[in-house]
């Protein structure tokens, strides 16, 4: 039985983002795809699905860190949750799978506007690139010991952020908006 051992991962400061023009032409960066069948970045959530599109046209920093993750030897599975714990809007969990492929969980609250949504799952994947440049990362021990060690801890109990995750949460909603 897999067990679900979550950590979650603060995000800080979900204004507003003011509707921007239409979405550009902007080729989206190779390995950002959403279709490719061995892509890394993987949702059944057809909302979702539709967000993350908008998010790899509008959004250069969104396509990169999706392009990124794809890179990567981790699978990210990204899901919409009614409830998660206050003041986190996001999380990401592992699935400790020994001596397999490594799994990772985002979960983003599903009452955000699309924006907002868009910018917290770039946000979130930082957080999956940072999981995936550490191979000896596969358990819930090894990501709070990454995370005491690159994060800054939050206000819940095996909570954390990093800087890097915040700055392309914001660059992602600018760029959005943009």
């Amino acid at each position: 039985m897999i067990t679900w051992l979550p950590i979650a991962l603060t995000v800080l400061s979900l204004s507003p983002v003011p509707a921007g023009p239409a979405a550009n032409d902007a080729p989206v960066p190779y390995g950002a795809s959403l279709n490719d069948p061995f892509r890394r970045v993987r949702t059944t959530d057809m909302l979702l699905k539709r967000l993350m599109e908008e998010g790899l046209r509008r959004s250069v920093t969104f396509a990169d860190l999706v392009a990124a993750v794809n890179a990567t030897d981790v699978i990210v599975y990204i899901q919409r949750v009614d409830k998660l714990p206050p003041t986190i809007a996001g999380q990401l969990m592992i699935v400790p799978v020994p001596n397999a492929q490594r799994y990772l969980r985002i979960h983003v609250l599903d009452r955000l506007a699309p924006f907002d949504t868009i910018a917290l799952i770039g946000h979130e994947l930082r957080h999956a690139l940072e999981v995936a440049a550490v191979p000896d990362v596969r358990d819930q021990r090894g990501l709070t010991q990454l995370y005491k060690r690159i994060g800054t801890a939050g206000g819940q109990s095996h909570s954390f952020d990093t800087l890097a995750a915040q700055n392309s949460g914001r660059r992602v909603r600018q760029e959005l908006a943009g």
